[in-house]
C-alpha cells in the first residue's frame, strides 16, 4: 500500500481472550469432575465401577453423555472466540468486518452490480486495509495516508497507490507542496489510463481532502514486466503433480500480493513461494536477477512455466 509507517496488524499477538481449544482436555477435565462427585455419594468401589463404564466403555451412556457434553463446551469456546475475534479489527471477519468499517464511516465496495442478487463485493483484507487507513483521511494537511485513502476510494481498479514528497529524497527531488501521486490499476498490465487518472485526480483534489496550496500530480505505475520458469525437484513422479498444482496455487497468490509499486522483487521470495509440500528443492530459471523496481514502477507478470523433476534421496525419503 503506501509508504508511511503503518502498523502490520498481521504481527499482532492474538488477544489473550482467545483460548485454545482442546476436546481432549476439556474431556478429561470433565471426567475428574464426574469422578469427585461421584465419590461424595458413593463407596469407592461403585465409584471405580461407573468410571470405568466413562473412561473405557464407548457405547455406554456415561460415556455418550460426558463426550456430548464435552463437544457442547467446546462449541461454546469457538463461539467465545469467535466474539473476541470479531471485535479486533486485525481478526474480524465477514459482517463483523462490516460493522467495524461502519464505525469507522467506511462501508464494502462492490466490485460488480451486474447482476442485482449476487453483487460481488470487495474482500476482507482490501477492506481491512481501507478502514485503518480512514483515519489518515480525517487530516485536513494531506498526509500521505490521507493520499493513498483518497485515491483508493476514487475507483475500484486502483489496487495500489504511492505519494511521494520533498522528504522522499528522490532525484529530481519533488518541490514542497508539489506531491506526486503514482497509481496501479488492476486492469492489464497495471498502466492507468486517462480516464482513470483524471477520476483519481478529480476525487483527490476537492478543498476538503487536500491542503489548498497542494499541486496534486496523478501519473500511472510503469509496468516491469517479467516472467517465473522454474523446475520443481520432487521425491517421487507420483508426487509431480500434486506439487505441481500445488506449487501453481502458491505462485498465484505470491505474484497477486506482489502487485505493489516501488517493491523489489527477490528471486529468494519466489523460491521460497514455491516450496510447497512435496518439493524438496527450487531451481529457479527466471526470473534470472533480482527485479529492481523504481518508486515509479510496478512488476507485472507475464506467465509462468513451472515443471517437476523427481529425485532420489535413498532411505532417507522413506
Amino acid at each position: 500500500m503506501s509508504r508511511f509507517a503503518a502498523l502490520d496488524l498481521t504481527t499482532l499477538p492474538a488477544p489473550d481472550a482467545i483460548g485454545v481449544l482442546d476436546f481432549d482436555a476439556i474431556l478429561e477435565a470433565r471426567l475428574a469432575e464426574l469422578d469427585a462427585h461421584l465419590a461424595e455419594i458413593f463407596e469407592a468401589p461403585k465409584v471405580a465401577e461407573i468410571m470405568a463404564l466413562a473412561r473405557t466403555i464407548a457405547a455406554s451412556p456415561m460415556r455418550y453423555l460426558t463426550e456430548a457434553g464435552a463437544a457442547r463446551e467446546l462449541y461454546v469456546e469457538n463461539r467465545i472466540n469467535e466474539a473476541v475475534r470479531s471485535v479486533f479489527l486485525a481478526t474480524a471477519r465477514g459482517a463483523a468486518l462490516d460493522q467495524i468499517g461502519a464505525n469507522r464511516g467506511v462501508t464494502r465496495k462492490v466490485l460488480d452490480d451486474s447482476d442485482p442478487d449476487t453483487l460481488v463485493r470487495e474482500g476482507d483484507e482490501p477492506f481491512r486495509a481501507r478502514i485503518q487507513l480512514v483515519i489518515e483521511a480525517w487530516s485536513p494537511h494531506g498526509t500521505e495516508g490521507s493520499y493513498v485513502y483518497w485515491a483508493l476510494d476514487a475507483d475500484d481498479r486502483v489496487v495500489d497507490v504511492a505519494v511521494y514528497g520533498p522528504n522522499h529524497g528522490l532525484v529530481p527531488a519533488i518541490p514542497p507542496a508539489e506531491p506526486k501521486m503514482v497509481i496501479l490499476s488492476s486492469e492489464g498490465d497495471g498502466t492507468a489510463d486517462a480516464a482513470l487518472i483524471e477520476t483519481v485526480f478529480r476525487h483527490c483534489t476537492v478543498d476538503t481532502r487536500r491542503p489548498v496550496a497542494d499541486k496534486l500530480t496523478v501519473i500511472s505505475a510503469t509496468p516491469v514486466p517479467y516472467a517465473i520458469e522454474a523446475v520443481l525437484h520432487v521425491t517421487t513422479p507420483e508426487a509431480a503433480a500434486t506439487a505441481l498444482a500445488a506449487a501453481e496455487a502458491a505462485v498465484t497468490a505470491f505474484v497477486t500480493n506482489r502487485i505493489r509499486i516501488g517493491r523489489t522483487l527477490y528471486r529468494t521470495s519466489i523460491a521460497a513461494a514455491l516450496s510447497v509440500a512435496g518439493v524438496m528443492d527450487v531451481e529457479l530459471i527466471a526470473p534470472a536477477t533480482d527485479l529492481e523496481i523504481g518508486p515509479f514502477e510496478a512488476p507485472y507478470c507475464t506467465g509462468t512455466a513451472l515443471s517437476a523433476r523427481s529425485i532420489t534421496g535413498g532411505w532417507r525419503d522413506v
